[in-house]
């Protein structure tokens, strides 16, 4: 017979038992539940555990609770009580588990390693389970009477408490790389002190504080990595929201139907200074969000999302967000550009979605909407593939990659009446689309930081090209290349063209070099230091479009350009009347006196050739005398002998 002396303090900490801990536990778990539906939260493995652990730490709470009614009654009904406790035992390990794969997930271990902890995790997991169940029946495990005595014996859960949060710290700091330092000392200091907390009540006793120990972890990993705070100005979540409903979207198949609304005077994030208009638009906020959600992307970018019942309704609400909008605009004139779609399976794979509301937002004009078509995703696509071959092309930066085709427009020298220069011209040969024009590829390559490569494949190609003229004793006195002000900036911009030209052993004033004009203060300082230093190599610099948009004569001059190019449209709008030819004539006559060749492009056909000669051209370059050809082909316009002058 088991003596009443050994049950004492072990009945001491039972009988000192308050279910406040673990109601409170229920209490912030309906809290929790309550907060992950009504925000937007990555869906990922990491959250699935998260789901999982908030659901056995409930189990946990309600059969401690039982169990310790059940421990209250007379005689005690012994065998319920082992049950219960076994199953809380197992609850509490299997959450000491999760923590730990939990952790693993957060700081992405992977292959053995990964596989290393998880056996060991699962070994533990097995051994206190098994030892803890048997204690039932071996002399070193707890046992009770029917009058209420405990002796608790051999103490597994200790073991393996001990044990999990041993392994939790230590993968955090011996991995401390995978995570940013406060999240890795937040989580750490949360188990540190559910240590305490549980040493504090061993030693008063008490038992009453055991599951809301493993509540805190999940309240820290909630806090820590699964937050999503409102945007407290316009109700917004914020942009990986927005990413992780798409995705889930795609993944359940559900259809929803987005608009967004780019207000184009916002510059980083939404932030209004007008307090009225700011109220004014939460206002339209919460009357349009009844069954929607507001994410917040790219900083000043609001989509509402929400579910398609049926086309007719869908129509509806997006008329309605229309009227509702424009009276906003109306009253506070803030730019807008809006676009709408729906769920496509081909947008939702890579969640292509704010990237294809950016692409349609360059097709439409301030102020306007839009509603995004099968064709405008073909198109979307098409622009992808291009911008993946792009980067491709840059990566393996093969100045002889056959993707990229160097063409070339003949231009005819007015002196002379021969053809004797050129204009190197890009064309790209993709698979599975074929040929693509520069129109659709180079502000592609430009927006995406990849026109360099290009421009120096096509001088190298061009190169290739003169050196095969020069071998024929072709009469070639230059080709020029494109060049755009983004390039300019590039450290190495001088150092590539000469690289390239040297490479392929031919003079360097077999080359010219085509620039726009910039506005910009530091790329005018950029250009005159660029120009100035590849000018010694003896290349010609042209001035591109001459007669487009901003254009500055005092810069004009400073810059040591060669030739200027004016634009087709001066063509055009010499031809309209005498007041505009005379216009462009005293522009082409000024730089003739100064000692700048003129090129008139665009010229198409005999009474373009003769009022640009009258207007001191010395080149004419256009369809009436050629369209763009591959490069070879120009030597059936090259004559056989040809000066050095300019």
């Amino acid at each position: 017979m088991i003596q009443p002396t050994l049950y004492s303090a072990a009945t001491t900490s039972y009988r000192n038992f308050s279910p406040v801990g673990d109601i409170l536990v229920l209490a912030v778990s309906i809290v929790l539940i309550i907060l992950l539906a009504v925000s937007f939260v990555k869906k990922d493995k990491g959250f699935r555990l998260f789901r999982a652990m908030l659901s056995i730490v409930d189990i946990a709470a309600m059969l401690n609770i039982i169990m310790h009614q059940l421990i209250d009654l007379r005689p005690v009904p012994v065998g319920a009580v082992y049950v219960l406790r076994f199953l809380y035992h197992l609850e509490l390990f299997s959450l000491m588990f999760l923590f730990a794969c939990y952790i693993m997930e957060f700081i992405s271990l992977a292959g053995k390693q990964k596989r290393f902890y998880m056996f060991l995790g699962n070994i533990v997991l097995v051994l206190v389970t098994v030892f803890d169940g048997l204690g039932y029946f071996l002399p070193y495990g707890f046992r009770m009477t029917t009058s209420g005595q405990i002796h608790e014996g051999t103490n597994f859960f200790v073991v393996a408490y001990v044990f999990y949060v041993l392994l939790i710290i230590w993968l955090l700091h011996r991995f401390r790389e995978r995570s940013i330092p406060p999240i890795r000392w937040g989580i750490t200091m949360t188990f540190v002190f559910c240590v305490v907390l549980q040493g504090v009540q061993g030693m008063f006793r008490q038992m009453s504080f055991t599951t809301i120990a493993f509540m805190f972890p999940i309240i820290a990993f909630m806090f820590l990595l699964h937050s999503n705070p409102y945007n407290q100005e316009t109700g917004a979540v914020n942009e990986g929201s927005f990413n992780n409903t798409m995705r889930d979207a795609y993944s359940r198949k559900r259809h929803l139907v987005l608009m967004s609304m780019h207000l184009l005077d916002a510059t980083t994030e939404i932030n209004f200074a007008d307090e009225e208009m700011r109220f004014e638009l939460f206002r339209f906020f919460v009357k349009t969000l009844r069954k929607a959600s507001l994410f917040e992307v790219s900083g000043n970018r609001l989509i509402i999302v929400f579910d398609e019942a049926n086309n007719d309704k869908a129509d509806e609400r997006v008329e309605a967000l229309k009227k509702a909008f424009d009276a906003l605009y109306d009253r506070f004139k803030k730019d807008f550009k809006s676009v709408f779609l729906r769920t496509d399976d081909r947008l939702g794979k890579n969640n292509d979605y704010v990237e294809m509301i950016e692409f349609m937002e360059g097709r439409t004009g301030v102020n306007n909407y839009a509603w995004v078509t099968e064709k405008d995703i073909d198109d979307f696509e098409r622009k992808q593939f291009i911008v993946s071959q792009l980067r491709d092309i840059a990566e393996k930066m093969d100045l002889d990659d056959e993707r990229v085709l160097a063409f070339c427009q003949p231009v005819y020298n007015v002196e002379r009446r021969v053809y004797d220069t050129a204009e190197a011209l890009m064309r790209l040969k993709l698979p599975e689309i074929g040929m693509v024009f520069p129109d659709q590829f180079i502000p592609v390559a430009e927006q995406y930081d990849l026109i360099h490569p290009l421009s120096l494949i096509i001088l190298n190609k061009t190169c290739k090209a003169v050196k095969g003229f020069m071998e024929s004793n072709l009469a070639l006195r230059r080709i020029s290349v494109n060049f755009s002000m983004q390039e300019v900036h590039d450290i190495n911009f001088c150092e590539d063209i000469i690289g390239v030209i040297y490479v392929n052993e031919i003079p360097y004033d077999k080359i010219a070099i085509e620039l726009t004009e910039s506005r910009n203060d530091e790329d005018f300082e950029l250009v005159k230091e660029k120009i100035a230093d590849l000018k010694e190599f003896g290349i010609k610099f042209y001035l591109d479009d001459f007669g487009t948009g901003y254009s500055n004569m005092e810069r004009i001059m400073e810059l040591p350009f060669d030739i200027i190019k004016f634009d087709r449209s001066l063509v055009i709008g010499a031809g309209r009347n005498k007041d505009s030819e005379y216009m462009v004539n005293t522009f082409a006559d000024m730089f003739d006196k100064l000692d700048y060749r003129v090129l008139f492009e665009g010229v198409e056909d005999e009474s373009d050739e003769r009022r640009c000669i009258r207007m001191y051209a010395k080149y004419l370059q256009g369809y009436k005398y050629s369209r763009p050809i591959p490069i070879e082909e120009l030597r059936g316009f090259l004559g056989k002998e040809y000066d050095e002058a300019v």
